[in-house]
């Protein structure tokens, strides 16, 4: 698969914090930039999984730099409620990685607007 960008919509609520982070991780492996995921697992919950996601929060980004991947990639679930959890990584600190990030976030914010349109008509 050629896009590093992934943002999908689940009919389902949010398990556990786990069980999400997990079907992060297996949709981040779909994107074919992860070459080692135990090292991009083990990363990213160095680097920010201590600080914890509860189940009705509406917003949970986990991110790391690592060398698990050969190129930025990021997976985003959309849950029913607009609640988003993601996965951010890349090998190298650079500002282009900021701009990605915008990225998903503006795309994040039109799956919202097309959501709320359907539901209003």
């Amino acid at each position: 698969m050629n896009e590093s960008i992934l943002i999908v919509e689940s009919t389902e609520n949010p398990a556990s914090a786990d069980k999400v982070f997990d079907k992060l991780m297996s949709l981040l492996e779909t994107t074919g930039c992860v070459k080692d995921r135990k090292s991009v697992e083990s990363d990213i919950r160095a680097k920010d999984w201590a600080i914890g996601s509860r189940k009705d929060d509406r917003l949970v980004f986990h991110h790391s730099k690592t060398d698990g991947v050969s190129q930025f990639c990021a997976v985003v679930i959309m849950f029913p409620e607009n609640i988003f959890h993601g996965v951010f990584a890349w090998p190298e600190n650079n500002d282009d990685n900021l701009q990605k990030i915008a990225t998903i976030f503006e795309r994040m914010q039109k799956m919202q607007v097309n959501r709320t349109g359907v539901k209003a008509a």
